[in-house]
């Protein structure tokens, strides 16, 4: 293990598609066990195009190694326990709408039943027009209107394998009606209201009070509806979803075996039941600890995909029913692996430099205290030096607002302390910095590297919902000698940066780099973002959508760029908001001084024209 694999647990987390090499690089293993590339090679490939970051580096190989092993989970769980029905994975879409993700996991899936789920009439439009393969579903979830259950209809008329999913007692009547109107009726599915509830942030949209779903008095109902429409023969499938990113394995199964109970009851009154969709809520071990913490899973595929078949099995050989195929909507544990977003650092923000201040005039007594206790900070007492600068710049912070202090002994003062704090961090060893005011020291003194993005684009949910994503250099990975620093974006918002990080003994609120080498590009990787953020993405400070890059592996070191997306342009990113290009070339022309000379006026324009038509984000320097 290198050293860098021990501090920044990237042989954690990677799940086996990322590494650090014996010099310091970060490795992408698409296969998880095949060639692998440099990622920092990939990424100057692409700037020699022009293509700068930041920018979101997209694996397709590694979205079909994700899908291929649940399928292959699910295949050895059927066979281990035998089994005597399949397995059918479905992806919701609303996960990541990217259309390179969304037709690679099609391809991926054609020939072993694999779908999609939709939640809305956009999504169910973008299904329809995507070939999949034979008996693969298009699970129908989420609020609906007449359109979203006409559409459904024409589509299962048509020979589409629609299956929609009741989410309330009035879709039940709804799905009745309409089809009675088309003239076809669709395979159904009932959404049960389970009492089991997942874990972590996602928890409370689980549950018998979720907004979603069916209470057992209202399936018994739709029951009712159905058989005196003479179509519960169409009722094919139970449907629950206990949440996303559920870190608990219990939770799961308690989840499953209220589902396969409730199932095995429904099928008595309803023979044609033959499906059970297990929902999402399979989790990514974001910070490889495997354990279930918010951010963590404590169990693997495999063990999911074991307990599923197991349980559903055991439940229907007891109640004496025939088991059902099971369905997943796994979307996080789908495609969070397979993109990266590349950053560049632009400059370091409070890095602390010794400064001369004997050269101004001071007379306070705290600057003479502050001075002596520099001079005596050792082994023994770094402590008691700390908090007595601490008090001591407290006393000087308060004489200034009271007028007493000038600035010039304020400046001296802040000087002083910080480089109190820099000496006394020196005495701090990992046994000896246990203290909560000594770890507040080290997170203080840790500069902001200001990096080319915007959080709330490119990663809003770790502003959003604390997400903690993996964040490591591309390069000089496996050096020893780090620094403490968080990483800031360039929005005007304070909230725009890291500060929640991977380390050896858990989250901390700095990440450890290599000492930066003037001159010389410096590029941070966050990984494990492919899931949500690019749905979420916010057009703060009118930001826009970073350049994107689809990397194919072809074998050890090398690679092909498949495909490459630019982000979004100013011009773009302000239409967003209803401000059109023609509108902002008439309100320029209008408000111009045309007192200036023609040249002057053209110049202006031209530089006007030039950074409207650009990215967003700021040009590399």
């Amino acid at each position: 293990m290198s050293l860098n694999e021990d501090h920044y647990r990237a042989k954690e987390w990677g799940q086996g598609h990322f590494r650090v090499d014996s010099a310091g690089f970060l490795r992408v293993i698409p296969g998880g066990d095949s060639s692998s590339v440099r990622l920092i090679d990939a990424v100057n490939a692409l700037a020699q195009t022009g293509v700068e970051d930041p920018l979101v580096v997209r694996f397709p190989q590694i979205l079909q190694s994700r899908q291929r092993r649940i399928r292959e989970a699910f295949a050895a769980a059927i066979s281990e326990y035998e089994y005597p029905a399949g397995y059918q994975g479905v992806f919701p879409v609303k996960v990541n709408h990217n259309r390179h993700v969304v037709e690679t996991l099609v391809e991926g899936g054609r020939d072993h039943g694999f779908g999609l789920e939709v939640g809305s009439k956009a999504e169910l439009c973008l299904a329809l027009t995507l070939e999949l393969g034979a008996g693969a579903y298009i699970v129908c979830n989420g609020f609906k209107d007449r359109d979203y259950l006409l559409l459904a209809c024409h589509a299962a008329k048509q020979g589409r394998c629609i299956l929609l999913i009741a989410e309330n007692p009035q879709e039940v009547k709804e799905i009745i009606e309409i089809s009675f109107a088309v003239g076809h009726m669709p395979d159904v599915g009932f959404r049960a209201r389970l009492h089991a509830q997942g874990t972590g942030r996602w928890q409370e949209s689980s549950g018998h009070k979720g907004k979603f779903g069916l209470s057992t008095m209202e399936i018994l109902e739709g029951f009712e509806a159905l058989e005196q429409a003479n179509m519960l023969d169409r009722l094919l499938a139970l449907h629950f979803h206990i949440g996303s990113q559920v870190s608990d394995i219990l939770n799961i199964k308690g989840s499953i075996k209220e589902a396969s109970r409730l199932f095995a009851a429904m099928k008595q009154k309803a023979p044609s039941l033959c499906v059970l969709d297990l929902g999402g809520g399979l989790g990514v071990d974001y910070d490889g600890s495997r354990t279930s913490t918010d951010w963590s899973v404590n169990y693997s595929i495999e063990e999911y995909a074991r307990d599923a078949v197991y349980m559903v099995k055991d439940i229907c050989d007891e109640a004496r029913v025939a088991p059902p195929l099971i369905m997943t909507e796994s979307g996080r544990a789908l495609c969070a692996s397979h993109a990266v977003i590349v950053l560049s650092a632009l400059r370091v923000v409070g890095c602390h430099e010794s400064r001369d201040y004997n050269r101004h005039q001071t007379e306070a007594n705290q600057i003479e205290d502050l001075k002596a206790t520099l001079e005596e900070i050792g082994e023994t007492n770094f402590r008691e030096a700390f908090h007595d600068a601490t008090q001591l710049l407290n006393e000087l912070l308060s004489g200034f607002r009271l007028g007493y202090v000038t600035i010039d002994e304020r400046a001296v003062g802040e000087c002083l302390y910080r480089d109190i704090c820099t000496k006394v961090r020196g005495f701090m060893t990992p046994e000896k910095k246990r203290t909560h005011d000594l770890v507040a020291l080290e997170k203080q003194l840790a500069p902001k590297i200001v990096c080319n993005f915007s959080v709330f684009m490119s990663a809003p949910d770790s502003w959003a919902v604390q997400q903690l994503f993996p964040v490591l250099p591309l390069t000089r990975a496996n050096e020893s000698k780090r620094s403490a620093a968080t990483i800031g974006d360039i929005t005007c918002d304070s909230d725009g940066k890291l500060d929640r990080f991977i380390g050896r003994n858990g989250v901390e609120p700095y990440l450890r780099l290599p000492e930066p080498i003037e001159d010389e590009p410096f590029h941070i990787g966050m990984f494990l973002v492919g899931a949500y953020q690019d749905v979420l993405g916010d057009f703060h400070n009118l930001f826009g959508t970073v350049n994107e890059a689809v990397v194919m592996v072809n074998g050890e070191d090398d690679f092909s760029i498949a495909h490459v997306t630019e982000g979004s342009s100013i011009e773009h990113s302000l239409d967003q908001f209803g401000f059109s290009m023609t509108d902002m070339v008439r309100g320029f022309d209008r408000l111009v001084d045309r007192r200036q000379s023609r040249d002057a006026v053209q110049s202006y324009k031209g530089v006007f024209l030039r950074v409207l038509h650009g990215n967003t984000y700021l040009n590399q320097i």
